[in-house]
């Protein structure tokens, strides 16, 4: 009777902690899945029949977390190590959107340049599972796995395009750096966890007070997290990667990973610093805000002298870092949601233009240079307005999303005593109108004989879905924020 209660009871607790990890659950079987039809199927048929099998698990995992984020979010699962919260499952829907628009801008360039297609959505699919398990890890042990499992299937994309020594070169320099971050986050976990004696967050939380600020080796292990989280986010000084990664990549990888990684680099802050270490706050918080005008400054001045649009937009990727730090500094309920909120805007803004270069590439390689974008306006009108709509977003015009997430998140942080750092993000970002306009500029600027450009299903669908929520978002915040959005982050920002 007893050894049945048992089995009972251990049956019931795996299939409850499964339940947490569903949507992370349905993608890795998808993974598996696919990994079979490739090997089963011939080219090319294996190639769309698997970018329609992925596309189906992440609408299924999509499908999944909304329905458990509407109702309420989950708990704390294996024992201790993952959790089905609300937190969780908003970056869950975030990256099974980003994983969905990422199939669509693929196919057709895939096929343009000639690359394999059934191996490039396997690895989308490896990196968005290493993104989900950041979002729900809730042990630094978890923490590293999904870490882990995001950066080896973006070092291979980086490097996918075999006959592109500036691909391989991408690659090679998102490995090598990317394995040094990796070092100094395991590093300062394993301090950590000598500082404290658990891996597990909640616990930490526990026995981290603010008497502990004078432990040298916690302190030590904060520094060295933080160093590796501001590799990963791309924020300065630790940038120095990301232009040339950016660059070389193929254009739907820096798309993807140029949102995805960001996005669960913050959820993995946000875990780690507001949830396992709230009473070191005095600590670690001057830290970040050091990071995060150096991102600002750095990326803003960088990014005006760029001739190549990838690389302006890395750029910009290091200042929006900066201008989302704000919001972790803020902290607290209005501070996270903010910062939840910039995140789900970036997604449509930033993915939105990279879909646009995904959308102009050729047989001759990438369309990455100012010039590439001269009568875009004309060619195609529909991606000439949508490119200008992206870029006005990412400058912070009204009244588009990239303008009321910098409102949010200014505001909280004026609100939580950080007013000299939004000084200086309204002030860099006045600064960053000027090469965000270089690019409509050069979009609207009239050609002779403007050549149409063909059409392209996919990822003018993605274009279309990205360019009408940048606007929405802008328009009717509450749309989002009516799903509780403010509040996703809520249980995190009990802290400081």
């Amino acid at each position: 009777m007893i050894l049945a209660a048992s089995i009972d009871y251990s049956a019931a607790q795996a299939w409850s902690d499964l339940s947490q990890i569903a949507p992370i659950a349905a993608v890795t079987v998808t993974l598996l899945v696919a990994i079979v039809l490739d090997l089963l199927l011939p080219e090319p048929a294996s190639g769309r029949i698997v970018a329609l099998t992925c596309a189906t698990g992440l609408f299924v995992a999509l499908g999944m977390a909304v329905n458990f984020w509407l109702g309420g979010g989950g708990h704390s699962a294996y024992f201790g190590f993952a959790t089905g919260d609300e937190f969780a499952l908003f970056f869950e829907v975030l990256f099974a959107v980003l994983g969905i628009l990422t199939i669509g801008i693929s196919h057709s360039y895939l096929r343009r340049r000639g690359l394999l297609e059934a191996e490039f959505h396997i690895l989308t699919l490896a990196a968005v599972i290493g993104m989900m398990v950041l979002a729900s890890a809730t042990s630094l042990v978890s923490v590293f796995l999904g870490l882990e499992l995001l950066s080896i299937a973006l070092y291979i994309s980086s490097g996918y395009v075999r006959s592109s020594t500036a691909s391989q070169e991408a690659g090679a320099k998102y490995l090598l750096v990317g394995g040094f971050a990796s070092a100094f986050v395991l590093y300062g976990m394993a301090l950590t966890y000598g500082a404290t004696g658990s891996t597990l967050l909640p616990e930490i939380a526990r026995r981290v007070t603010v008497e502990s600020a004078g432990n040298t080796l916690l302190l030590l292990g904060i520094l060295l997290m933080g160093v590796g989280f501001a590799f990963k986010v791309s924020a300065a000084p630790f940038h120095m990667w990301t232009p040339d990664v950016y660059q070389g990549a193929p254009t739907p990888v820096t798309a993807f990973m140029s949102v995805g990684t960001k996005a669960a680099a913050f959820a993995m802050i946000i875990r780690v610093f507001s949830a396992g270490l709230p009473h070191l706050a005095g600590e670690w918080l001057w830290l970040l805000a050091f990071v995060a005008a150096s991102s600002m400054v750095v990326g803003n001045l960088m990014a005006i002298v760029q001739n190549s649009v990838k690389r302006l937009l890395a750029y910009s990727g290091v200042a929006q870092a900066g201008y989302i730090l704000v919001g972790v500094l803020a902290g607290g309920k209005q501070g996270i949601g903010a910062v939840l909120f910039y995140l789900f805007a970036y997604l449509f803004m930033n993915f939105g233009a990279f879909a646009v270069l995904s959308a102009l590439t050729t047989q001759a390689g990438e369309a990455d240079r100012m010039e590439d974008l001269d009568g875009l306006a004309y060619r195609h009108p529909f991606m000439g307005v949508l490119m200008t709509v992206f870029m006005l977003s990412l400058a912070g015009f009204p009244p588009l999303a990239g303008f009321f997430g910098k409102l949010f998140l200014f505001t909280a942080a004026v609100s939580a005593g950080w007013t000299w750092l939004v000084v200086l993000a309204v002030l860099m970002s006045a600064v960053s109108v000027y090469y965000y306009l270089r690019v409509v500029v050069h979009v609207w600027t009239p050609v002779v004989q403007p050549e149409r450009l063909p059409s392209q299903p996919g990822p003018l669908v993605a274009i279309g879905i990205s360019g009408l929520l940048a606007i929405l978002l802008g328009l009717y915040p509450s749309l989002l924020l009516g799903l509780g959005i403010m509040g996703g982050g809520t249980a995190l920002a009990a802290g400081p």
